[in-house]
């Protein structure tokens, strides 16, 4: 009896470890479906995202372009965003460039290529004197600086500028903790308040 029961069930084994090293083989058609369906969708979602990462390069390429981009002034009563947004910092020297949290905190409404930028937000900011902080220990004197930016929203499809704006961080602390390498104090710049004005505006 023991040996009949040894010959009947090794095949049943063999049978059992070919199944689990070849799943699919064991799979029925609607889970091979299943999986097949999962893996194109990885798939198509990992071009997409390659292919969004290669549009965002090539708007970072163009930072140049669009802070130089000096369109005519059509201001309208009614701002709004066409399109998606890109936003370019002129700064010193004739350079410039994009800020990551940008990107970030406007999500969708950023555009992710050359060819969806059809708003284009410049921004030049600026550090005003403000007042100075006195070093209490060494009686030394720091002067102190809010922050202005003036902001051209421009409808690249006409093209023109159609609003423009300014935004100003006078938020300086009464007492603030000086370091030893400190030399001046600069208020935070109004970067969100930036952000929040263009995120309201309606669409086109």
């Amino acid at each position: 009896m023991q040996t009949i029961l040894k010959k009947s069930s090794f095949p049943w084994l063999l049978a059992t470890l070919f199944c689990l090293a070849a799943v699919s083989g064991c799979m029925s058609s609607e889970e091979k479906a299943k999986i097949n369906t999962t893996k194109e969708a990885n798939a198509k979602k990992a071009q997409e995202e390659q292919a969004k990462t290669k549009g965002i390069e090539e708007v970072n390429a163009q930072t140049d372009k669009f802070a130089a981009l000096a369109p005519p002034v059509q201001e309208t009563e009614a701002p709004y965003v066409n399109g998606k947004v890109v936003f370019v910092y002129k700064r010193a020297g004739n350079k410039s460039e994009f800020l990551n949290s940008d990107r970030l905190a406007l999500g969708e409404l950023y555009a992710t290529s050359v060819a969806e930028a059809k708003t284009i937000v410049q921004i030049n900011c600026f550090n005003i004197p403000d007042g100075e902080y006195i070093n209490e220990k060494t009686k030394e004197r720091i002067p102190a600086f809010s922050v202005r930016c003036d902001v051209d929203l421009i409808d690249n499809t006409i093209p023109a500028v159609i609003a423009r704006k300014e935004f100003e961080n006078k938020n300086l602390p009464d007492k603030t903790r000086l370091k030893p390498t400190d030399k001046e104090i600069i208020a935070p710049s109004p970067y969100k308040e930036i952000q929040n004005f263009v995120r309201n505006l309606p669409r086109k």
